[in-house]
């Protein structure tokens, strides 16, 4: 493969924009998203993304929706934190309008594949070749690839463990940012306060522990992946759950021997974008038809 790609990782709040060739990012930039917007203004938005970001030198465009997306059309059906964006034909809007291919995919399995082709995998040199990718931050997302492909399902629903009832509500409430805001508090600013010794604020982080670790004890029941690899903003508060994470995870007998780890890689999901673009196109040139 030749030529650049241009990458963006849109989340509900913020979006991530770089250029990616053979596996490496440059030049990535950081935007707020308007997540309130109108449907045509979030879609002149992702537009603008691509203006400010791509160069004469770019053939394709790669993004991340963190949604329910048609992967094969790049129809973006639904985006949670992003309402008024449903049914947009995006992959159609971006190629007419830059007249490049486009990819669209889901962020997580972006960021699962981003993960499965360039992270370390827990220091094996040898990329495993199943992987569980969970993204905890404002939601809780999973990707899977199964002996080295991307697995999305037939409706491209594989891996929505966020969605599965728990206690009542889902495991999304109990595992991600929302459960500091069903609480009437923020996670942010909790984590500061426990950093600071705040009791109540360490004994929150602690639950938010028990509840992964029975959430990550299904997804082994269900995939039996070689490594789980979080990402996302929540686990930068790792050392304040994860402890409570491992025993929770631990006390069934069939997950005390899973890898866990944190992801070290930066920008898995760019870089898990560009890798998904290179293989749906194998052979890139400037004269690719727009699909």
């Amino acid at each position: 493969m030749s030529g650049m790609v241009v990458c963006i990782d849109l989340g509900g709040t913020k979006a991530l924009c770089g250029i990616a060739k053979q596996g490496y990012i440059a030049n990535v930039k950081r935007y707020p998203v308007p997540a309130s917007s109108t449907k045509q203004e979030v879609t002149d938005y992702v537009i603008e993304l691509v203006r400010k970001t791509i160069t004469t030198e770019c053939i394709g465009i790669a993004i991340g929706i963190p949604g329910v997306v048609n992967s094969a059309t790049g129809e973006v059906f639904e985006v949670t934190n992003i309402p008024a964006w449903r049914d947009v034909p995006l992959s159609k809007i971006l190629c007419e309008r830059f007249n490049v291919p486009v990819l669209v995919h889901n962020d997580v399995n972006c960021f699962t594949y981003g993960e499965y082709r360039y992270g370390e995998h827990g220091g094996n040199l040898t990329p495993c070749k199943n992987i569980l990718g969970v993204c905890l931050g404002t939601g809780l997302g999973a990707g899977v690839v199964i002996d080295k492909q991307l697995y999305t399902g037939r409706y491209g629903l594989a891996g929505e463990f966020g969605s599965a009832p728990y206690l009542g509500k889902t495991i999304e409430d109990y595992c991600s940012g929302q459960f500091f805001k069903q609480r009437g508090t923020d996670g942010e600013l909790e984590y500061l306060s426990a950093k600071a010794g705040n009791v109540q604020s360490l004994k929150l982080f602690e639950q938010l522990g028990t509840h992964l670790g029975i959430a990550f004890a299904h997804m082994q029941l269900a995939y039996d992946p070689d490594v789980i690899v979080m990402g996302g903003s929540v686990t930068q508060a790792f050392d304040l759950f994860g402890e409570r994470m491992f025993a929770s995870f631990t006390q069934y007998e069939q997950c005390k021997q899973l890898n866990i780890r944190v992801s070290q890689l930066p920008h898995a999901a760019l870089l898990g974008a560009f890798a998904l673009f290179e293989q749906k196109y194998k052979v890139v040139s400037p004269e690719l038809d727009c699909i």
